[in-house]
This record gives C-alpha cells, structure tokens and sequence, in this order.
C-alpha cells in the first residue's frame, strides 16, 4: 500500500473508533443491553489503536 493510502486509512479508522467509543459511553444512558455497550466501547479502543499505528508508521517513514 503507498503511504497516503496508509494515511487515509489510518485517519477513517481513527474516526470510526471516535464514532464507536462516544456511543459505547453514551449508550447505556439509552437502556441498551450492557454487551452492546461493552463492544462498542472495545472495538472503538481497538480500531484506536490499530488508526495510530497506521498513521504513525507514515509519519516516521516521511523523508
């Protein structure tokens, strides 16, 4: 993959992880089922992570 492929990717992770961590937090206030909540919030903090690791490598691969 180039590295603005990388970069792009990394940046919709990290809004999808955004999307996903806001609504594991906000969820239970909606009376959603408690395993909902704790996935949404797991995945968010997960594809987190995996949207820095791949717009970080980018960044340190600059020249």
């Amino acid at each position: 993959m180039s590295k603005n492929a990388c970069r792009i990717l990394g940046i919709v992770t990290i809004i999808i992880s955004v999307f996903l961590i806001i609504g594991g937090l906000y969820l239970p206030q909606a009376g959603v089922m408690p395993q909902i909540t704790i996935t949404s919030l797991a995945a968010g903090i997960v594809l987190l992570i995996i949207g820095i690791v791949f717009y970080k490598i980018l960044k340190t691969d600059e020249n």
